[in-house]
């Protein structure tokens, strides 16, 4: 899900993957600087979680389809 600019609203399009590649980041709308910094222990997680995903869809790739 993209979040928008919590200043203007605008949409961003930014994924939770840029904001942890990109901590800070400015609107190009309204110029807003915006600095996310990701906790990391959150951050372990979420790459966790990632992982026990992908080993299910390697799991499973010949008897379903993931999109």
């Amino acid at each position: 899900m993209a979040l928008p600019c919590p200043s203007c609203r605008q949409p961003l399009g930014l994924t939770i993957e840029f904001i942890m590649e990109n901590p800070i980041s400015q609107c190009p709308y309204c110029g807003v600087v915006m600095n996310f910094k990701p906790d990391s222990k959150v951050v372990d997680e979420y790459k966790d979680a990632l992982s026990q995903i992908k080993s299910i869809r390697d799991k499973y790739k010949k008897i379903a389809n993931f999109k």
